[in-house]
């Protein structure tokens, strides 16, 4: 049984693969797979880009970034949320993103996808983001965001599910906005499997293990509805109403195949150009290494 670290960039992500490891579907694929967080985007591509994690998830706004600048990762399949599945969370005081002005705005990290789809939300409102409100990246302390919100010190925030129907049941924050909709990226390829150059040349056999596994997990959470609520739940000591709320937020964008949105990726790029995170000529199979798909 092969040991194998797979990547997460923060902590309440990859539930369909934490419920496929509790099934047996790595260990059927002869992996012994244990979820090692790297809270945020730059920092976890770093990760992949020095081998020091051979394989993992992250988004494409973070994962482009960092192969425009050389990063020795490619992205070798999709995740399960394959298009832009983040909302923005407000309190109370917020009623319309005008109001954002001036409040403290909790990211993952800067750099990361929600850092980059807040400036998207700030600019499309006519706020300069970097003076016209104050984004914070929290690292580790991403853990405690909810908590964030119940002391004050963040009164609106990017975020992904399971988090915000947890924060909505606590009455921290409310939803006010899907980056899904129409005015952001919907068609854009969101989340990605990546695996370091180096593994990709020595190992392509424990990718392929590996993504099956992964299809496998997503293929089985779907067709397995209400054995997924109960997992999720009870890992995170959430009750299953809440998990099921989080569920059906997402539930018609989920991709359970693990195939690349190639267009989609392209769109990826081109809004990470848009927002000058880098400004030189890449294309969506420039940065792909589609071989290993199940």
């Amino acid at each position: 049984m092969m040991k194998l670290e797979y990547g997460i960039p923060q902590d309440k992500g990859a539930t369909h693969l934490r419920f496929g490891i509790a099934k047996g579907f790595f260990r059927d694929e002869g992996l012994d797979v244990s979820l090692r967080v790297v809270f945020g985007g730059p920092e976890i591509a770093s990760c992949y880009d020095s081998g020091e994690l051979k394989i993992g998830e992250m988004g494409t706004p973070p994962a482009t970034t960092a192969l425009s600048k050389g990063a020795r990762f490619r992205i070798v399949a999709s995740g399960i949320r394959r298009r832009a599945l983040q909302y923005l969370v407000a309190n109370g005081d917020i009623k319309a993103e005008a109001d954002l002005r001036g409040k403290n705005i909790g990211v993952l990290s800067k750099g990361s996808c929600s850092y980059w789809f807040a400036r998207l939300i700030l600019q499309d409102h006519k706020l300069n983001p970097d003076r016209d409100a104050n984004v914070i990246g929290l690292g580790p302390r991403h853990a405690e965001v909810i908590e964030l919100f119940e002391t004050g010190e963040l009164q609106a925030g990017v975020l992904s599910e399971p988090t915000v129907s947890i924060g909505e049941y606590r009455g921290a924050f409310r939803m006010m906005r899907a980056l899904s909709e129409p005015q952001f990226c919907p068609s854009m390829q969101w989340s990605v499997t990546v695996a370091n150059c180096g593994v990709i040349e020595r190992e392509p056999e424990l990718i392929r293990a590996v993504l099956r596994a992964c299809k496998r997990s997503y293929q089985y959470s779907a067709a397995n509805d209400d054995e997924f609520a109960e997992f999720g739940a009870g890992h995170y000591g959430i009750d299953k109403a809440t998990m099921r709320r989080s569920m059906e937020r997402e539930r018609a964008d989920l991709h359970h195949e693990c195939e690349v949105d190639m267009p989609g990726l392209d769109l990826a790029i081109d809004l990470q150009r848009r927002l000058g995170a880098f400004s030189v000529p890449m294309r969506a199979g420039d940065i792909t290494d589609l071989r290993y798909l199940p």
